[in-house]
């Protein structure tokens, strides 16, 4: 069975593909941390995504990077909307 392959010209959506595809190997190695991804490789982890976040921004600068926890079943935030008044 062949896989298809969807190429995509927006830099994060590349690379949380990237994560989706690597989730099993992440879970082995990372589950309940955050990692971070450049360019489809993992480039850091930590259990603080703003401290991970910061790593990685100062390693590599103003680029897109994705950074997601490695967890089985994604939280999921719900934010409630302002209601809009007229």
């Amino acid at each position: 069975m062949q896989r298809a392959i969807h190429l995509t010209r927006d830099p994060l959506e590349a690379e949380e593909r990237a994560f989706e595809r690597k989730l099993p190997e992440l879970l082995r190695k990372y589950e309940g941390r955050f990692v971070a991804l450049y360019r489809g490789r993992i480039v850091g982890h930590d259990k603080d995504d703003e401290k991970l976040g910061r790593r990685i921004y100062d390693k590599f600068g103003e680029v897109p990077f994705y950074i997601a926890k490695v967890e089985r079943t994604p939280t999921v935030h719900e934010v409630p909307s302002p209601e809009v008044t007229s």
